[in-house]
């Protein structure tokens, strides 16, 4: 009996091995077969690797890897209801999975299911905080949801996070200019010279912009003082129409034109350019200006310029090429740098320039007499925005100008805005 009894033990762990063996050996075929299966999904075998697929999780069902990467091989060959539910599947059953939800994310946003999207994206953060693309794969729903004020708020959460990127402080930038708003307010300029009989200037402007989704439209009337030391000498109205209007996702132009029947502006201004934002916060515009003199010069300006967002900084750089008879072409150059500190209206700024350009404002009405002639300036300003509804500014300036060969007087600008914003 007691032979018997030994027996049936032997061949009870007998059995109990051989079953354990095999067990072992599905398992290492299994491993075996992912890794088969995954290079055959790389040369892009979809057939074979669905096959593979299926008969491993018949195998072995809770092996996860097998349900994604029949999930891949199902969308590449167009079933895409098939691959859904195997990366839903995946993560349902293990959040660790962060291929499941770029891959459901992506397939999901291809479909132009753009909630959906984001709904996989706001999971995939939840439980995969540290990966940076689940928090772009969201942003990148936003535009297409048309959801302007959402895409503001969550660059403006997201931004601490990713304090170098350009692109980010670049889009900030652009989403306040597509918000429906309307500005109106008052701008005051005094320019003094340590000339004899020279100045004071003074220059105020009224301007309303109304900010719309395609762009803005800004009316804006000037009237110049300009005095010398035996009284006023020359007054005048200018009458100013422009427009920045979007172009696309990354452009935009502005034009614009204005009016004076007084000597003390130019007849006639236009101005065209029109903006490229690129990858990485950079930017440049092309453009040209027409000015007629109110002694019925003419003047065309070539202009040219480049910019760049480097963390909180904007700094740009733009040249005027400008001619008259085009023979001779006058250059001028601006460098200005912004330091933003919240919004697009709060900042520091310093410009720095070299020559004479049709943009500049204060001097505009001696464009003709200056523009062949040598100048360099420096200019810093601040301006900020208060209860989200007032927007104040002051702005200090020298330019050393040239006003006949060889000789040079110096000139003190000093430049005031307050503005009302209507939300």
């Amino acid at each position: 009996m007691k032979n018997i009894f030994n027996l049936k033990i032997f061949w009870l762990v007998f059995v109990a091995v051989i079953c354990q063996n095999n067990i072992i050996g599905q398992e290492i075929n299994v491993d075996s077969l992912l890794y088969e299966t995954i290079d055959l999904l790389k040369e892009k075998e979809y057939e074979q690797v669905k096959i593979n697929a299926q008969k491993a999780l018949k195998i072995a069902p809770d092996y996860l890897d097998y349900n994604l990467v029949l999930g891949r091989a199902q969308e590449m060959t167009g079933e895409i209801d098939k691959a859904r539910k195997n990366y839903e599947h995946v993560i349902n059953q293990n959040k660790n999975y962060e291929a499941a939800f770029s891959y459901l994310f992506n397939l999901e946003f291809q479909a132009e299911n753009y909630q959906k999207a984001k709904e996989v994206s706001e999971a995939a953060i939840k439980h995969h905080p540290d990966e940076d693309s689940f928090y772009f794969k969201k942003l990148s729903t936003f535009q297409p949801l048309e959801d302007l004020q959402g895409e503001y708020t969550f660059i403006k959460e997201i931004q601490p996070r990713f304090p170098d990127n350009n692109d980010l402080d670049r889009r900030l930038v652009d989403l306040e200019l597509r918000f429906d708003y309307d500005i109106a307010g008052i701008t005051y300029s005094l320019t003094n010279f340590d000339r004899e009989n020279v100045g004071p200037w003074h220059l105020s402007g009224f301007q309303y912009i109304r900010q719309r989704k395609w762009g803005s439209l800004i009316a804006q009337v000037n009237y110049a003082d300009r005095q010398s030391a035996v009284g006023s000498n020359s007054t005048g109205l200018q009458y100013e129409l422009k427009s920045y209007y979007f172009t696309g996702k990354k452009s935009y132009s502005y034009i614009g034109g204005s009016y004076s029947e007084d000597q003390v502006f130019p007849t006639w201004r236009f101005r065209f350019s029109h903006f490229v934002y690129f990858n990485k916060g950079w930017g440049a515009d092309i453009g040209g200006r027409y000015t007629q003199t109110f002694d019925d010069r003419q003047f065309y300006t070539a202009a040219l310029g480049l910019n760049k967002y480097a963390g909180s900084f904007w700094i740009y750089l733009r040249s005027y090429f400008m001619t008259e008879n085009r023979d001779t072409y006058y250059p001028a150059f601006t460098l200005t740098t912004r330091y933003y500190l919240d919004s697009r209206f709060d900042y520091i700024s310093m410009n720095l320039g070299y020559g004479n350009s049709p943009d500049e404002r204060s001097t505009l009405g001696q464009f003709q007499s200056r523009v062949s002639t040598e100048s360099y300036r420096v200019n810093l300003g601040y301006f900020r925005m208060i209860n989200q509804k007032y927007l104040v500014g002051i702005q200090g300036g020298y330019n050393n100008q040239e006003f006949l060969p060889d000789r040079f007087q110096n000139e003190y600008d000093l430049f005031l805005s307050f503005q009302y914003k209507f939300n």
